[in-house]
Parts: structure tokens; sequence; C-alpha cells
């Protein structure tokens, strides 16, 4: 688990994860902190983590905290160094990289119980997957007030993960067709397991772009590379606010045009494996999906607006209220199925509402992505907001 200024939930994740850990569901959860947070008037998240632990007591042997000395821009040197301490560990009871598996998760990452219970079924079952991705439930902090926004957000986030993703991945793993090949998908970052034979014949997690996350998943389709899918739930919270809802989706969106560099990575590490029509297939594919949030918000503000108009002059006035409210059911019909507890809980009102607040958020956050990629720009993630 790669941490970054995480002081607000860093005794919060120690606790979970040292619970968690003494369940003995697996062998070993490493939290990795990084030097370049450079912390002079507080505790850092290293020192409140280590802290937590020391307090926490009980068995130690399966949760450790570690510090990397390599200040990269992105957060593979905190995985790599994972990844070397675990073969170190474990050396002697495996000996070759078939046997080890590394999960990757975030500060904010609750995995249900039963996922490693499912992930040990499933490297059984289907032993030639070498890579597995978690659905999510998206969930409002519990930390602070939880913002229409927020709601919204996780419900749509959600709704996104369980339709859209899932029925990629299926296409992706149930035929040998070009549609089937370039069927767009990919881990997500957190929630995901990785075989350690497979990192090795990466060289390590990729480091080349923004999005780390994402390129992963890419360089598996690229690479004819299959992603499982597990059902058990990855709960991952989402920004409680508009302002940090919107920075997260432009660094998200941004990470989601760097396709191109992913294949030009793949292209000279010789791991290709689709012939150039696919690549083109699946480029288009792949720019397709930050382009429609774009694209749709303003086509739906701009034909409210004229909607509106014609309204307010009185013109029309039946046919252009039903088109009104065809355009305003499209970004909420997802609120009205709720899938985790918590948007039950949250109530249909809230829901409608704060999908209404967060969809035009997301979509505007394509536009400066957009332009960030235009000018060329691979400055490291934003710090995610929590």
């Amino acid at each position: 688990m790669p941490v970054y200024l995480e002081q607000d939930i860093a005794q919060d994740t120690a606790r979970f994860w040292h619970g968690l850990a003494q369940q003995n569901l697996f062998d070993l959860v490493l939290i990795v902190s990084t030097v370049k947070e450079q912390v002079s008037d507080a505790a850092s998240t290293h020192d409140l983590v280590a802290a937590e632990l020391g307090r926490l007591g009980g068995d130690q042997t399966r949760i450790a905290v570690l510090q990397s000395e390599k200040a990269s821009r992105f957060r593979a040197s905190q995985l790599d160094l994972a990844v070397d301490y675990a073969r170190d560990r474990f050396s002697g009871e495996i000996h070759d990289g078939t046997r080890l598996w590394v999960g990757v998760y975030n500060a904010d990452s609750r995995p249900q119980a039963q996922t490693f219970a499912e992930l040990a079924e499933q490297i059984d079952t289907d032993p030639n997957v070498r890579v597995f991705q978690q659905l999510v439930d998206y969930v409002v902090p519990a930390r602070g007030r939880g913002r229409l926004v927020a709601v919204g957000n996780s419900v749509l986030q959600t709704w996104w993960t369980l339709s859209h993703y899932t029925g990629r991945n299926s296409r992706g793993r149930t035929g040998r067709s070009v549609w089937s090949r370039t069927s767009p998908y990919s881990t997500f970052g957190h929630g995901e397991f990785v075989r350690a034979d497979f990192l090795s014949h990466l060289g390590g997690f990729p480091d080349f772009a923004y999005a780390d996350g994402l390129l992963l998943g890419w360089i598996c389709r690229l690479a004819g590379e299959p992603i499982g899918l597990l059902a058990s739930r990855d709960i991952a919270e989402v920004p409680r606010s508009g302002k940090d809802l919107f920075t997260q989706q432009t660094a998200w969106m941004r990470g989601l045009l760097n396709f191109e560099g992913t294949v030009q990575w793949c292209r000279e590490n010789k791991i290709l494996r689709l012939s150039e029509a696919e690549v083109r297939l699946l480029r288009a594919q792949h720019l397709a999906i930050p382009a429609a949030w774009g694209f749709s918000t303003i086509a739906v503000g701009t034909a409210l607006a004229a909607c509106g108009r014609r309204v307010w002059r009185g013109e029309n006035t039946a046919y252009d209220l039903v088109v009104m409210g065809g355009l305003v059911a499209y970004p909420v019909l997802p609120a009205l199925v709720p899938t985790a507890d918590q948007h039950h809980q949250a109530g249909r009102g809230r829901r409608v509402l704060g999908a209404l607040m967060s969809w035009p958020i997301e979509g505007l956050a394509f536009w400066p992505a957009l332009r960030s990629h235009l000018q060329g720009s691979q400055q490291a993630p934003a710090k995610t907001p929590r």
C-alpha cells in the first residue's frame, strides 16, 4: 500500500489493516511511505502508522511499515520496494514468482474480508490468469460532513464500475474476435492483484507516465494478458467536495489520455501482441471514454439551455418540457438503482440531487485534462483528495 501525505487517515488505515492481519487472511501487508513526503511541523504518515502499529501490539509478523528512499514522480518505487521485501521475506518458501501474489490498495481502500479467499479460489481455478481486479463500491468518507456532491459521485462511480467495466471485462475474456481483443478495460491502481512473475516480465510496476494505476491494465490489454475479475468489493472513498472532485476527475481524465504512451512503451519493450489495426481500434475506444464525459456534459447543458429558453418564451412548451425531463433524467438514472449499503441509506432524494451536482463536474474536468495532454505535461499525479 503506497502512502503519501495521508496524515488524516494514517492511524485509521493502520488499525484496519492490523485487525485484518490478525485474521491470517494473507501472509503480509506492507504500508510503504516515501522520502519525498517532507513534513517539517507535523508527524509524517510513516511516523503515524509506525506509532499506531506499535500501540496496537499483537502479532506484528504479518504487517510492517517501510519507507522508499527513492523520491520518484510516481508510486512505482514504493510498490517495487514492497515486492522486493516480500521476495526476500518468502524466499525460503517461494522459489519462483508463480506462487507470490502482490495486492495493491490505497490508504482509503477497505477490501471485504472474503476477497482473499475468493482470490485463492480463482488462482486455483484459472492458473493462467496473472492479474485480477476487484469490483469497487465507492462511498462517502465517514470522516467529516458528507456533501451532496460526494453522495452523487459515489453512486455514479459505483454504477460505472458495475456496468461499463464489468461488461467490457467480460467481453474481453469470453471471445477471440477483434471486438473482444480490443475491449477497453484496465486495472484501477487499487483492489488489484498481480503475480510476481508477470511483474518481473515487465521489469516492475510501470513508471513511465501519469496515472500509473491504469498503465498496468493497459499493458495487459496490449500484451494479450487477461485480467480476471473478482466479485468481492474494494470499498473506496470519493472526494467530499465539488472542488476536490474536480481535482480528482481532472487527474483521472488526464491519465485516460495517456494510452498512446503505453502503446509506445509496449512496442519498445517488444510485448505488443495486437495488430496495428487492433491497436487503432482499442485507441479509439479508449479516447471515446473521456471524450464522452466532456462532450456529453456540454451537449446536455446546451440542449437544456435551448429548451429552457423556448419554454420561457412559450414556444413548443410541452415538447420542450418532455425533452428537458429526458435530459435531466439521463445523468440521474443510476441514482435510482443504488447498489451499496451506504447508497441505500442516503435516500433517493439525496442521491438524485447529488448526481445532478456531481455529473457535470466530472464531465467538465475533461477540458483541463485535454489541455494538459495537448501541452505534453507529464507531471506527477496530484495528491488524491481524501
